[in-house]
């Protein structure tokens, strides 16, 4: 479409490095920039190979990085300084964690950093399980006002509040109900560090870390750290129809430690943020940009890079029919993910937004997926007792995929989901009103 460039320029808008390797006295260069900015920020790049280039070869050099891309070492130093100092003189600080922990590999440094200095940690929505959430000094997820009363006013009364790694977005900080005064923060990305208002370039986020690591923090009392209560209520009886609420209490209990939650958006994404995840790096979702249909391709990914955890698939009906016949990858590479569809009939988070007949879709046989790809196994679920059943089929099926499709009503949501459809609603009928 339109002209040579027009790919090249649609992915640079989504990597963080980019190029064309159109002249072979400069493409070994390119390479190397951009493989260097892979490295030093955790985030896709993109090499546009043109045919009459493929067998091009010539001597090559590996570049070596410029002044602007090596760690400024008297800012690192600087930084380190007046953030220990901060830290060191606050009352009662607070780290708020995020996904580029994840990214870097540096969770057991957040873990020694929160275990040598009692300093209490909550998470992201995007950097959920971070840290192992049955930590003593874990809070919970911190997501603005859509997230716990207890969580939101812990975080922002804090009057030191350390983060890291963390991105300022939207859904990932509750829609702009995020209340963080930047005058008691201290801001630590890929990109760059800041204190209070004190910007820092060219030091290294992973450097940073593990400098607090190091430096002489002081180790305070035990805090109170509030009792984590979650919002599902008792489990109904056996007959009962199926819930939002029901399906993730039940969820709650059925995870281990040798499982992976992957979640789509909406309320497979929002139910899920209760959910405790009991060792590090074992929940995954597009909290940044929420893509829809992300979940079932992307537990392709996860059980290929980690054989060892099962996924656990939590996607709508509607993220499902984007994607959900990547099922058939899944059983030609012979994974065997828990696939569970929450079945509302449309799009539920819509719904809570703004109601009308645009929220329907039609209907799936969800479970009826093994038929077409001729693998796999499917259930059908309207009670509590039939999720039950499914979950322990499920988990004993250990050669192929399973997919349980539950009946929910188009009406039933999460919490979470409420409070968040109440604030869209709000912010998009003020926008009609002006």
């Amino acid at each position: 479409m339109r002209d040579f460039s027009t790919q090249r320029e649609v992915f640079e808008r989504l990597t963080v490095a980019s190029a064309a390797l159109e002249d072979p006295l400069t493409a070994y260069h390119e390479i190397d920039r951009v493989l260097q900015a892979v490295e030093r920020y955790k985030r896709p790049g993109y090499l546009e190979l043109p045919r009459d280039m493929v067998d091009v070869a010539l001597p090559h050099r590996s570049r070596a990085p410029t002044p602007a891309e090596l760690p400024d070492e008297a800012a690192c130093a600087e930084c380190l300084a007046e953030a220990v100092a901060l830290l060191n003189a606050s009352r009662q600080p607070v780290i708020l964690a995020g996904v580029e922990v994840h990214r870097f590999g540096l969770q057991e440094a957040l873990v020694e950093l929160v275990q040598r200095t009692r300093i209490p940690v909550a998470a992201t929505l995007l950097g959920k399980s971070v840290i192992s959430e049955d930590h003593p000094l874990y809070l919970g997820v911190y997501e603005g006002a859509m997230g716990h009363a207890e969580v939101q006013q812990y975080v922002e009364s804090a009057d030191c509040v350390l983060m890291l790694g963390c991105f300022m977005t939207d859904i990932n900080l509750g829609i702009y109900t995020a209340n963080l005064e930047p005058s008691r923060t201290i801001s630590a990305t890929s990109e760059r560090i800041s204190i209070r208002r004190h910007l820092f370039e060219n030091v290294p986020f992973p450097r940073f870390l593990e400098g607090l690591g190091a430096a002489r923090l002081r180790r305070r009392s035990a805090p109170t750290i509030p009792p984590r209560v979650a919002p599902w209520g008792d489990r109904p009886p056996d007959s009962a129809r199926m819930t939002v609420r029901a399906l993730f209490r039940m969820l709650n209990e059925f995870l281990t430690e040798e499982m992976v939650v992957i979640a789509d958006i909406g309320d497979s994404l929002f139910g899920a943020a209760d959910l405790t995840i009991h060792r590090r790096t074992e929940f995954i979702s597009p909290a940044y940009y929420t893509s829809m249909g992300f979940a079932v391709p992307a537990s392709i990914g996860a059980q290929l890079a980690n054989p060892a955890l099962r996924p656990i698939v939590l996607v709508g009906d509607g993220a499902f029919q984007m994607t959900g016949l990547e099922l058939s990858t899944t059983a030609r590479l012979g994974l065997n993910p828990i696939v569970i569809v929450l079945n509302n009939h449309g799009y539920g988070t819509e719904r809570q937004i703004g109601d009308g007949p645009f929220n329907d879709i039609r209907n799936w046989s969800f479970s009826k997926v093994t038929e077409l790809l001729d693998a796999g196994w499917g259930f059908v679920v309207r009670t509590v007792a039939d999720f039950h059943k499914a979950l322990q089929a499920s988990l004993a099926n250990q050669d192929t995929f399973s997919i349980i499709e539950v009946d929910l009503d188009p009406r039933d949501t999460s919490p979470a989901l409420e409070r968040l459809g109440k604030r869209l609603s709000k912010r998009l009928q003020g926008k009609t009103d002006a």
